[in-house]
């Protein structure tokens, strides 16, 4: 009768032990990251972007109003040609790549993320056309993990253009890379494709001492890196920005089962199109403080290569974001309609490059009193809800004897399509679940995000 105990005892753990490993393997297709955002001590531009908020605004608008056109993807069989339509604003991974004979065995770097690209990208030794950066380029030729891709045995090339002039043109590979997840182990993902650039050109060049080498792009193509993980993460990543107004040093970029999704999330169709690196989302409307104003859902539709599309497009990398003329028209008219009511308003010109804007004559309020907007996206019920903070910029500056505050919507007109920038996407869980074709929105402190 023992040994039948101590045989249902070993059985028992055994089965424990089986339970506590599936357990542990099923949460193995996740890991976080920690995403830096722009204005952070610990980003490295922090030193080049330590701005006024004067002049941090106007540098949101001048990116936020670089023009997103067509998205081009065309690809031969010995070198990859895209032009992307897109400005970036310096959300920061810390990556290591390659395998070297030193402790730790790779180098480390900065990338961008970048929601509105697909190609993961470094600037490596050997280029030809440059931007200064610290440390050095990735040394190549030494890393015994890094092999080109060979089409009829000559190394596969890419060429890569942004709309605000930026480009970098070399080869892929594959590499190994490392990432230092939220719980301290570093995630080693193999083979990963990715361009090792060697003509390069982009805005690091205006920044001292620049650290950031690259793009980590999470767009819609094959050799994005949320596209090249898909099998792993399940398909999905997440991020949660905080307002840049804020002390938090970082925020998280989780996938796969790090994600959580709570009672009240709400969700919207996503969709991506053949030849686009983006995300589109079906717009259909716009509310102030749950009103909803007149604005017929067809003019969000804009087109390009491929037709008609529905809506618009999210993008972590466009600062403010783009509303379609008609649209912003009608928002503009409805606010000031709004702002009448106050009677310590005064409407002020926008020398910020925002459109609408108003002086406080009395004491700072801060955000108070000022109106939520709702974007409408297809299939999210009651929307996707921006506090007064996802909405407005507020400023002080300083007028005789006295500081004055003012506030600025933090939107600009389109007359192409509209975009929901970053700016708007604050304080919002974000969960791009491109396995099931859905945007997974909620409201959340993302300064808690830990």
């Amino acid at each position: 009768m023992a040994k039948v105990l101590k045989l249902l005892s070993l059985y028992s753990l055994a089965n424990l032990i089986l339970v506590i490993t599936n357990a542990l393997l099923a949460n193995s297709n996740g890991f976080t990251l920690q995403l830096i955002h722009p204005h952070s001590p610990k980003s490295p531009f922090f030193q080049s972007f330590n701005l006024s908020s004067e002049e941090r605004i106007k540098n949101c608008v001048s990116q936020s109003n670089t023009c997103f056109n067509n998205y081009l993807a065309k690809t031969s069989s010995s070198i990859m040609r895209t032009k992307i339509d897109v400005q970036k604003f310096h959300y920061i991974v810390k990556i290591g790549i390659g395998t070297f004979k030193s402790k730790p065995p790779y180098k480390e770097y900065y990338l961008e993320m970048d929601t509105g690209s697909s190609l993961v990208w470094i600037q490596c030794e050997g280029c030809t056309k440059c931007f200064k950066q610290t440390p050095s380029p990735f040394p190549k030729q030494n890393s015994s993990s890094f092999h080109p891709l060979l089409v009829n045995n000559v190394p596969k090339q890419y060429e890569y253009e942004y709309a605000d002039g930026a480009s970098t043109h070399g080869i892929i590979a594959k590499e190994t890379f490392y990432f230092k997840s939220n719980n301290g182990k570093s995630e080693k993902i193999e083979n990963l494709r990715f361009g090792c650039g060697l003509l390069n050109v982009i805005q690091y060049d205006n920044c001292r001492n620049n650290k950031v080498a690259g793009i980590l792009g999470l767009g819609t193509e094959d050799l994005s890196f949320a596209k090249q993980l898909s099998p792993r993460i399940k398909g999905r990543f997440s991020y949660c920005l905080p307002l840049l107004s804020t002390k938090t040093p970082h925020t998280y970029l989780r996938f796969g089962d790090d994600i959580t999704y709570p009672k009240n999330y709400k969700s919207t169709p996503l969709h991506t199109r053949n030849g686009s690196s983006t995300y589109y989302l079906e717009l259909q409307g716009i509310s102030i403080n749950r009103n909803r104003l007149k604005i017929n859902p067809k003019v969000f539709d804009f087109k390009n290569n491929n037709g008609t599309l529905g809506g618009c497009i999210i993008d972590s990398g466009t600062p403010y974001s783009r509303i379609i003329a008609p649209a912003f028209d009608v928002l503009i008219f409805e606010l000031e309609k709004y702002f009448m009511k106050f009677k310590d308003l005064k409407k002020m010109s926008g020398d910020l490059g925002l459109e609408l804007c108003y002086q406080r004559m009395n004491n700072p309020e801060g955000f108070n009193k000022l109106p939520s907007v709702t974007f409408h996206f297809r299939g999210s019920q009651s929307g996707f809800v921006m506090k007064a903070e996802a909405v407005f910029e507020v400023v002080e500056r300083f007028r005789p004897l006295r500081f004055r505050e003012y506030f600025c919507l933090a939107m600009v007109r389109s007359d192409t399509m509209s975009i929901v920038g970053s700016h708007q996407q604050t304080n919002q869980r974000i969960i791009h679940d491109v396995k099931n074709k859905r945007l997974v929105f909620y409201p959340e402190d993302c300064s808690k995000n830990s």
